[in-house]
């Protein structure tokens, strides 16, 4: 089976002087899998279209939606800067299934515009709210 990567959090803002970093967890990632991140297994930011393992040296959770990491070799404001509004991923695992709207994340679509503007992209999120699923492209 191949790996997918399914979008975990947004890289929101530094965060002192020693590389710290705040994210935003997505609201469609379930509890258990914010739960089990850990500095033992990466999670990953996609450069140039290849998923790339980034180490945590350190996780605090603020709150319900939020936590502040620092990564592997980035201990510096300067260096944490650039992931800066960059998508965390996750690796998911076979024996976790996806279903409805998520498994439609990491499609590639093509649409025609009312205007004949052609516009193309990939899904990168499924938010199933009541009555309103949405896809973020």
């Amino acid at each position: 089976m191949k790996e997918r990567f399914l979008p975990l959090a947004t890289v929101r803002k530094t965060f002192g002087k020693g590389g710290e970093l705040i994210l935003k967890f997505r609201p469609d990632v379930p509890q258990n899998i914010i739960d089990q991140l850990n500095k033992e297994e990466p999670v990953f930011i996609q450069l140039d279209g290849i998923p790339v393992p980034f180490f945590l040296t350190s996780i605090a959770f603020r709150g319900n939606d939020q936590a502040m990491v620092c990564f592997e070799n980035y201990l510096s404001e300067n260096l944490a800067a650039e992931w800066v509004g960059k998508t965390i991923l996750y690796k998911t695992r076979e024996e976790e299934p996806l279903s409805g709207g998520s498994l439609l994340v990491g499609y590639a679509f093509r649409a025609t515009t009312a205007g004949e503007e052609k516009r193309r992209g990939t899904v990168s999120g499924f938010f199933d709210y009541p009555g309103n699923p949405c896809l973020e492209l």
